[in-house]
């Protein structure tokens, strides 16, 4: 054996240039094999990964082929597998009303395809305002309200800080994004409101809805009816610093100064329900409205008789005065 090994090495030594190519010829052959074969592997992974229908089971198998290293081949496709999947998964925790883990695939979607973020930031805005409108609109689901808003929040900056856009979002055959627009900036400051409206934080309500009226005012017939009862507890606030007051010192000067002030509160509050009832009763959807409608207009008539020295005399004529006030 030792005499062979000998002999062998003298003939791979004595073959010179042409005994080195057939050596780097022999390499090359099994690289190539062994690059087929790999080849060949990655593709029977990928249309594994194509077939499996349960996106959790597709997302695993598709780690497990992109730890393997692979070559470029196969890699588009498998991330358009993945994407699939995760989309899927989003939908799947979206109609669970499963907000955490929605949150944290769309975060894995938007880091792969960025361009994806606006779709995403409204899809989990929607979830959480479902949550939310769950608890109602109440102090105690504050705490939900603001997890709304805090989407609604990062949304809205996509659209008016970065100007971005989402064709997903709308029906691009029937319209275009710069009419759907202010829907969805006056949809967003709405959630924003909601979250202000229920933590008590009226003064921060007020500057949303307002801001959600000037994007759409027709868009949101309630976000007049907050406003209103804004301007409601405005007015018990200083109708009730008043009524603690002697009856000498609601005759001064300054107390009859508060009881104006109270008056304008109570004025501002019937302007916000008459301009909320005529565009919920102008609304596609009015009959979704009606019992919002007409508890505002107890409302309205409450507050138009503080201002009108008790009498409801002109409450017609007043309301129907606003009917110019916005405009689809």
């Amino acid at each position: 054996m030792k005499t062979v090994s000998i002999v062998v090495l003298s003939l791979a030594f004595t073959a010179g240039p042409l005994g080195s190519v057939a050596v780097a010829h022999v390499g090359g052959a099994i690289q190539g094999q062994d690059n087929a074969a790999k080849q060949r592997k990655e593709y029977d992974d990928y249309k594994k990964i194509e077939s499996e229908q349960d996106p959790a089971k597709k997302l695993e198998l598709a780690r497990a082929f992109f730890e393997s290293e692979p070559t470029p081949t196969y890699v588009k496709y498998v991330q358009g597998q993945v994407n699939a999947a995760r989309y899927a998964l989003f939908t799947r925790y979206k109609e669970a009303g499963d907000l955490a883990n929605a949150v944290k695939i769309a975060d894995e979607y938007v880091a792969s395809v960025p361009e994806t973020d606006l779709f995403f930031a409204f899809q989990l805005t929607t979830l959480a305002e479902g949550k939310a409108l769950k608890q109602g609109v109440s102090p105690t689901a504050a705490p939900a309200w603001d997890e709304a808003a805090k989407y609604a929040a990062k949304a809205l900056r996509l659209v008016v800080e970065e100007n971005k856009s989402e064709a997903m979002l709308y029906d691009a055959k029937t319209t275009t994004w710069d009419k759907v627009k202010p829907g969805f900036i006056a949809y967003f400051h709405r959630l924003q409101a909601l979250a202000h409206f229920t933590a008590k934080r009226n003064n921060e309500a007020e500057k949303s809805l307002l801001a959600s009226i000037e994007a759409k005012c027709d868009a949101y017939p309630d976000v007049y009816f907050l406003l209103g009862q804004i301007h409601n507890a405005r007015y018990d606030e200083k109708a009730g610093v008043f009524n603690k007051l002697s009856a000498e010192a609601q005759g001064e000067e300054k107390g009859q100064k508060l009881l104006q002030e109270a008056k304008d509160e109570a004025k501002k509050a019937s302007e916000f329900f008459a301009r909320g009832i005529l565009i919920a009763e102008a609304s596609p959807n009015k009959d979704a409205y009606k019992a919002v409608v007409a508890n505002a207009r107890k409302e309205l008539e409450e507050a138009y008789e503080i201002w009108n020295d008790g009498k409801q005399d002109g409450l017609a004529e007043y309301l129907a005065s606003f009917k110019s006030s916005c405009q689809p």
